[in-house]
């Protein structure tokens, strides 16, 4: 026990550890991280990780590390899932910025007027080309019938 101890514990005590402290960093800072920052702790946990899942899968702890060890994956999962949605609200709102000035440039120049023009255009030729055919259709049936 005295060896178990002066070692600082298993191999999954310290993965365990590892990975509270990772969803320690990302409480304390959360909102603050960079995507830079959230790959470096993925990283960081990858190992860890893997120390779990395996101590999971060969059957290589007690019942109540097998407790812990669902416990804190669940918690990176949820920390992680969480920060990628965080992540990609970002990124739609930065691009709901870009679509508004974008929208603004082209109504600014007319553009957008003279694609609304070109739209009407089109749909009017289109509904010519179809009353044309038809026409054709009509035409068509009546040289048949006589």
């Amino acid at each position: 026990m005295a060896l178990f101890a002066a070692c600082g514990g298993s191999s999954v005590d310290k993965a365990i550890s590892k990975v509270e402290k990772a969803i320690e960093k990302v409480e304390k800072n959360k909102g603050k991280m960079t995507e830079a920052d959230w790959e470096a702790l993925a990283k960081e946990v990858e190992e860890p990780m893997k120390v779990l899942s395996d101590a999971l899968e060969n059957n290589k702890a007690s019942l109540v590390t097998k407790m812990k060890i669902i416990a804190v994956t669940a918690k990176w999962a949820t920390v992680f899932s969480q920060a990628g949605l965080i992540e990609m609200e970002k990124r739609m709102v930065e691009a709901g910025k870009e679509l508004e000035k974008s929208t603004k440039e082209l109504e600014d120049s007319g553009a957008l007027k003279e694609l609304e023009k070109a739209v009407q255009e089109l749909g009017k030729e289109n509904s010519d080309l179809a009353k044309q055919l038809q026409e054709a259709a009509k035409a068509l049936q009546n040289a048949q019938s006589q």
